[in-house]
């Protein structure tokens, strides 16, 4: 399960461990219990692998069980190693007290596109690891690995950072999302964590016939090839009994350490190499153990999209932990309802913008609540544009752009000068930063600059494209990566098109590879100029006449060697049809634009007898006036003055006639 292929310098760290263990003596192994704080890093994306408390605390049980030697299924060790099954007397137990001297259940919880990597940089915040065991839970990993952790030879000095375990969320326990099949793996990482290697030697390859010429260096462990299945009458490399049911073996029957194993294990927890013997001292145990604290619980909840019509309903699902009888009380401020006390509710808003969500809990540990403020759009009714329209990002309608940054990592794309073509305006999402991050914690400060593994997105204005057929949109986009081979250039942009308020996607053009990456690797901090290497792409959309609101989104998911991205020139082009509303709309001018405070702004209206509804409102929507009128002459001017006052700020002026409406955003200096 550890991925020492990749890491050819962990056997020689093993033959390291190996020499410690010669020079040792088993004195305290019958006396001294050594207790081992643990704590749980759950890495998600609110999918099934974001494990409930219970099943990491059946986890813990099991390795209590497994090196106290009290699992039940010692009975059917076989006869030839019940006499050498050894008892380890190592148990763990949850962290009661974080780095900050705060409460915890010994459990965290991150939001982090990481789970699906499950690589060495998907080890978030790790806490300091002379005080606690870190295990880092996640959904998936590559070639379909169980887990993986390092010998502590193998992560001393610049290598502390990798030290700790990952594995993934269905190897965790008996329940839940893991079954009894599974349930050993963590008892197997930790004895790597510890210093063992598998039964077979230190590669990740069993069932070899090359493996009789290694070994693990354990003395009562029989020299063996390996084995993936459960014979017990197995033997292979001395015509002896081998020790299938060994927890060092991938047989998925194991129940049993050998007494040569444990004396190990227990050399390794004193010695100085990777802090193992700092984890155990009472003044350690002191710090993160004994405090008796009370945790508060941790609300917490996710909706399926951060946009929604106006009276769509969207289900928001309650994700709380560390509660125990729970009760929920939830506050939608304008929303129908306002407030429920349903574990997942639903909600609609009938008003457009930016909505604030808030869940309270209540548990016999107390109450906490947790208030997240723009966290879902409501869309207007109106559009922002009327069929086909170019997008360049020097216009002024950055506030139209809706950005979803979920991790909330100071990367996330911001329109900004001098990062477009030619040094225009673009959008840009910048990927590697200096930055601190100060809950990452370690046994030297981690300076990481990376911002890997994220997932970002912006989603465009909207589009009325009901008229507007043979739809292409095309952009430009730059973009560096610091991968130095085609295998690790992992990031990937994704533009999806919804014709429903965003509440559901359809993909319709993927880039990655070498494809997405136009300026090469090396690069400190990548921002494209007017000399740098621009590409252009473009893919059709189909419509029909009910697509009123149509919208774009751009999702960049980064990978470990991610640099920056820019992206310009967004246009949305096709074949307009245009009735008499439409184009009564699609040739009115708002002037003078800018306007000066106190100075008359007329909005010109071709479209002799038309009916038109002419409607303001200030920046956040909020209704200032309206006028309706019948249009009198081909050209006719309306005073917007004359509708309401309009002093220094910005405006919306919505025209509504028929089925069409148009937006114009009018600018008060």
């Amino acid at each position: 399960m550890e991925l020492r292929e990749l890491h050819p310098e962990i056997k020689q760290a093993y033959e390291r461990m190996r020499e410690m263990g010669q020079y040792t003596t088993k004195s305290d192994e019958d006396t001294v219990l050594i207790t081992i704080p643990i704590v749980f890093h759950i890495i998600h994306e609110y999918g099934p692998e974001n494990i409930s408390d219970q099943q990491v605390y059946r986890q813990v049980e099991i390795l209590n069980e497994d090196y106290m030697k009290l699992n039940a299924d010692t009975t059917a060790i076989v006869p030839e190693f019940k006499a050498i099954a050894g008892k380890a007397r190592i148990q763990f137990e949850l962290a009661r007290v974080d780095p900050f001297g705060e409460c915890t259940n010994g459990i965290n919880r991150y939001y982090s596109h990481e789970t699906l990597i499950g690589d060495d940089y998907s080890k978030l915040r790790p806490w300091f690891r002379a005080k606690y065991l870190n295990v880092w839970v996640v959904k998936s990993m590559e070639n379909g690995v169980a887990g993986y952790a390092y010998f502590p030879s193998a992560v001393e000095g610049n290598g502390f950072w990798r030290d700790g375990i990952i594995i993934r969320h269905n190897y965790i326990s008996d329940i839940g999302t893991s079954s009894t099949n599974n349930s050993r793996a963590l008892t197997h990482e930790i004895g790597h964590f510890l210093g063992l290697a598998h039964t077979w030697g230190t590669t990740n390859d069993p069932g070899q016939p090359v493996n009789c010429t290694d070994d693990d260096g354990i003395e009562d462990t029989p020299n063996t090839i390996g084995w993936t299945t459960c014979d017990l009458a197995g033997t292979t490399c001395d015509s002896e009994l081998d020790n299938v049911q060994n927890y060092m073996e991938y047989s998925y029957c194991s129940n049993m350490f050998t007494e040569g194993q444990v004396h190990f294990m227990r050399t390794i927890l004193h010695s100085e190499t990777s802090a193992r013997k700092s984890l155990w001292l009472e003044s350690n145990l002191q710090q993160t153990l004994s405090p008796q604290l009370t945790c508060l619980p941790k609300p917490d909840f996710h909706a399926p999209s951060i946009t929604v019509c106006k009276g769509d309903a969207i289900q928001f699902t309650n994700h709380s932990w560390r509660v125990e009888d729970p009760q929920y009380t939830w506050h939608f401020p304008g929303g129908t309802p306002e407030y429920s006390n349903d574990e997942d509710p639903s909600v609609s808003w009938d008003s457009e913008g930016w909505k604030t969500v808030s869940l309270t809990v209540t548990g016999t540990n107390g109450e906490s609540t947790k208030t997240e403020e723009s966290y879902i759009y409501v869309s207007p009714d109106y559009v922002d544009f009327h069929g086909p329209r170019g997008l360049t990002f020097d216009d002024e309608m950055d506030f139209q752009y809706i950005i979803d940054n979920p991790e909330k990592n100071e990367g996330e794309w911001k329109v900004l000068n001098n990062v477009g073509i030619n040094g225009s305006k673009g959008i840009f999402l910048r990927n590697v930063s200096p930055y601190t991050d100060p809950y990452e914690f370690s046994d030297e400060f981690f300076y990481d600059n990376r911002l890997g593994g994220t997932v970002d997105a912006f989603i465009t204005p909207s589009f009325d494209l009901s008229n507007t057929s043979s739809v292409q949109v095309s952009f430009s986009f730059s973009s560096a990566t610091n991968a130095f081979d085609e295998a690790n250039m992992k990031e990937e942009l994704k533009i999806y098109v919804s014709k429903n308020c965003g509440r559901t996607w359809q993909l319709r053009k993927t880039i990655s590879g070498l494809d997405l990456i136009t300026n090469g690797s090396g690069f400190e901090d990548f921002v494209p100029g007017s000399s740098s290497i621009w590409r252009e792409e473009s893919f059709s959309v189909s419509t029909s006449p009910s697509d009123h609101n149509v919208r774009f989104k751009f999702e960049y998911t980064a990978s470990d060697y991610s640099n920056n991205i820019a992206i310009d020139n967004i246009m949305v082009g096709g074949t307009l049809g245009m009735d008499d509303e439409q184009n009564l709309l699609s040739e009115s001018v708002v002037f003078p634009n800018p306007a000066q405070s106190g100075a008359d702004v007329f909005i010109q209206i071709s479209g002799e007898g038309k009916p038109l509804t002419i409607t303001l409102s200030d920046a956040a929507g909020r209704f200032i006036g309206q006028t309706s009128l019948t249009v009198s002459s081909d050209k006719e001017e309306v005073n917007l003055s004359k509708i309401a006052p309009l002093s220094q700020g910005v405006y919306f002026v919505r025209l509504t006639s028929g089925d069409y409406e148009r937006t114009h955003k009018l600018i008060v200096q």
